[in-house]
């Protein structure tokens, strides 16, 4: 796919005015497209995404697996946030989302942040950012 971008779902931890990746903890850059990139070299070097390799921006089609993800990645002490995410450049579509080449947020929930870290991240990102309620974990256990 390489027209119009595409827009998935996405999490992603928020440490001081930074958004990271929830999984991988990478730094998105403000202002500025986030890039995919591949260290693997097996079978050889190669651009990403490509479907012979996981590398890749990932995001959800759907919001409740973002929300799924984020339930599941809750620690008290984090501030999340749930977003739409544009795609574009080479893009691989998959049964439950997407991994592209580049990225960058379109908008964001904040999920147990201040309406001063929302300003913040609005002004850092040029996103609308709004303030939702922290997810509750998933309780694995019995009792």
């Amino acid at each position: 796919m390489n027209g119009e971008p595409l827009v998935g779902w996405r999490i992603w931890r928020v440490v001081g005015e930074t958004l990271r990746a929830a999984v991988w903890a990478t730094e998105w850059p403000a202002q500025a497209r986030f890039e995919a990139d591949c260290f693997e070299i097996r079978p050889a070097p190669h651009a990403s995404p490509d479907r012979d390799c996981e590398c890749g921006v990932y995001a959800f089609k759907r919001r409740e697996d973002a929300e799924l993800l984020a339930r599941e990645k809750v620690d008290r002490r984090d501030v999340l946030a749930l977003g739409r995410v544009s795609l574009w450049g080479r893009v691989i579509e998959t049964e439950r989302g997407f991994r592209a080449e580049r990225a960058y947020p379109y908008d964001l929930l904040l999920l147990g942040g201040t309406e001063q870290l929302a300003r913040r991240l609005r002004s850092r990102y040029a996103v609308d950012v709004s303030l939702g309620l922290a997810p509750e974990p998933l309780h694995t256990g019995s009792g």
